[in-house]
């Protein structure tokens, strides 16, 4: 998002959950953090499942430009990981359910629009 009205992304942490069945997935809550929101997304491997928690970040207002960099650059990474996958993990299942993999992004609002 890159209109005018979205709010900055200030400090943030990436949790990697893994792979779980989303009916046992407990979720990921900002409460009893530093932060003050959080979004979890879910796909077949990280590089999906963090675009997915991208997409609904920017969805609550928030500018995502340039938050797959700093992602990268926060994480050690060149490129978005694509290993673990689902699908290769399960691959002698006859199908996956409601395997996904899950990582949460918790936030603040930058407080210097420059940020």
């Amino acid at each position: 998002m890159t209109d005018n009205t979205a709010k900055r992304i200030g400090e943030f942490e990436l949790i990697d959950h893994g792979i779980e069945h989303s009916q046992y997935f407990q979720g990921c809550k900002a409460a009893l953090t530093q932060f003050a929101n959080a979004a979890t997304g879910i796909g077949d491997n990280p590089a999906e499942a963090i675009n997915d928690c991208l997409e609904q970040v920017e969805q609550a207002g928030f500018d995502t430009e340039g938050m797959e960099t700093r992602i990268m650059e926060q994480e050690g990474w060149k490129v978005l990981p694509t290993m673990l996958s689902v699908a290769d993990e399960f691959i002698r299942c006859d199908e996956t359910g409601e395997m996904y993999y899950h990582v949460s992004i918790l936030w603040n609002e930058a407080d210097n629009p420059a940020v």
